[in-house]
């Protein structure tokens, strides 16, 4: 390795970075759209479900994509796809064309996290491996801090749709830098390894470690797009707040989730320098998520009581909690993905699964916010997050973990 790697990683947040951006600014303009289409709350649910559950279909393709164009190729042409259908999204005229654009453009931007995944397992060393993914991953939630400020202040001063057109061009911008710049693997590495490991694909998803791993990506999945595209509404509709407050509060949450983000690579790498692999995992996913519970469950007593700013602070803090589990689960998918060549379509099946649970979750949270409020609709996320810890600390169990672990790094060795 070389410090070539940081320009990498550099490129790939600035690539997560405008992919989150590319996000929020539809969940910011959600009540301009509302006045301008006659779109009703569950109309809106439904044209986040057709993003989401594209989003989350196209993640299956798009990581055997990352693996068969390699880093170079592909996401030149996924954020290319991507930040044109988000320049097209105000052309949308009626609730068909919303859920073509949004779909369309969730397709392309599927792939991004299988990509960041191919970029920690190649270029990353193994023992910061939790700290590149996290670093490139944390644009995940300072595209959200800055997008959601910048929406709300391009809303107010320019119209809804600007802030599509805006966003999109800074995706296109990145396209001839990242070509310039990245190669699919270092100079100086071994290029064997690189085709899929099919029966070590299979071995990975029939294992019980693999089956419990499933569990944790596919509650996560819900307890993520809650606090991803939530935030802005909730604060709107359960406080009555403007809709820039609205966005500035749901930024603080975001700004919190980033230094989550920052926090889990460095803070998962020492413990996996101390504890074996397996338990320092365990550590670094459960701990920040019992924290987690606790916040969101005083957050609901704040808001029952009608304090927004506890409020929005708690939930800050729950997100902060939530990010620093990441350089733990995720990156566990890393770590056992049997070589190189099998880290894109593996992460790109669990990410997959978790996306399919995100895409779900905004018809199950829209349908409890209807009912029975926000607050109320939040709260479920608790049910979920302690499902995560059943799966993480019951299912996964050592024998077929450390079998997984001893295959990939049989893999990695030289040849």
């Amino acid at each position: 390795m070389n410090r070539h790697r940081y320009v990498v990683f550099g490129l790939m947040f600035l690539s997560v970075f405008v992919n989150y951006m590319d996000r929020v600014n539809f969940n910011v303009a959600i009540p301009a759209i509302r006045q301008s289409f006659g779109f009703t709350l569950d109309q809106i649910g439904a044209i986040s479900f057709a993003w989401a559950i594209i989003y989350a279909l196209f993640n299956f393709p798009g990581g055997w994509v990352a693996d068969r164009l390699g880093l170079r190729r592909s996401l030149p042409l996924l954020l290319t796809w991507w930040s044109a259908f988000t320049i097209l999204t105000p052309f949308a005229r009626s609730l068909t064309g919303w859920f073509v654009i949004r779909g369309l453009m969730g397709a392309g931007e599927a792939p991004i996290w299988p990509i960041n995944a191919k970029c920690a397992r190649t270029w990353a060393l193994p023992n910061e491996r939790s700290t590149m993914f996290t670093l490139a991953g944390s644009g995940q939630y300072l595209g959200p801090a800055v997008g959601t400020l910048l929406a709300g202040l391009i809303l107010v001063t320019l119209g809804w749709q600007w802030t599509f057109f805006i966003f999109g061009l800074a995706g296109l911008a990145i396209v001839p830098v990242w070509f310039v710049f990245v190669r699919d693997r270092p100079a100086n590495s071994s290029q064997e390894h690189e085709r899929p490991d099919w029966p070590g694909i299979r071995d990975v998803f029939f294992s019980r470690s693999g089956i419990g791993m499933l569990l944790v990506y596919i509650t996560f999945g819900y307890i993520l797009f809650t606090f991803i595209n939530w935030v802005p509404a909730y604060m709107y509709y359960t406080f009555h707040l403007s809709i820039l407050k609205s966005a500035g509060w749901a930024s603080l949450g975001a700004f919190m989730g980033l230094a989550g983000f920052l926090i889990s690579g460095p803070f998962n790498d020492r413990l996996v320098a101390r504890y074996d692999r397996l338990t320092a995992r365990r550590i670094g996913a459960t701990v920040p998520m019992l924290g987690m519970i606790v916040c969101v469950l005083c957050s609901l007593a704040s808001a029952h009581a009608g304090f927004a700013a506890a409020t929005a602070l708690l939930i800050g803090v729950a997100q902060l909690l939530m990010n620093m589990t990441v350089g733990a689960w995720a990156v566990n998918v890393v770590d056992i993905s049997p070589n190189p060549g099998s880290t894109g379509i593996v992460y790109s099946i669990y990410n997959g699964v978790l996306n399919i649970m995100g895409a779900f979750n905004s018809l199950i949270l829209t349908a409890l916010a209807t009912s029975f409020g926000f607050p109320i609709a939040f709260g479920s996320a608790v049910v979920f997050m302690l499902i995560f810890l059943c799966g993480m600390l019951l299912v996964v169990d050592r024998k077929s973990y450390t079998r997984l672990i001893a295959r990939a790094q049989l893999a990695a060795a030289p040849a």
